[in-house]
């Protein structure tokens, strides 16, 4: 589950993009809730919340794409920071 910070951030984003937080499994993109440029916000978001560090090569929209993905990317990059 995704911290209150984080979640807050995505609620945000709907009502800026006027639409209803996505499903677990829908895409934040498609929804209008993330894009390019907000991607690098959102992912500092997760790298200050979590205490993970996220990659250049791991910074791509398919590893931020959904609710779901998020939570497996943020639970496999702090198993391996550890």
């Amino acid at each position: 589950m995704l911290s209150p910070s984080i979640t807050n951030y995505l609620q945000q984003a709907a009502r800026e993009a006027r639409t209803e937080m996505p499903e677990r499994t829908t895409s934040l993109f498609d929804a209008g809730l993330l894009d390019s440029f907000s991607l690098v916000e959102f992912v500092s978001l997760l790298e200050e919340e979590y205490g993970v560090r996220v990659s250049d090569a791991e910074l791509k929209p398919s590893n931020f794409d959904t609710i779901a993905k998020i939570e497996a990317f943020v639970s496999q990059t702090k198993v391996a920071d550890l």
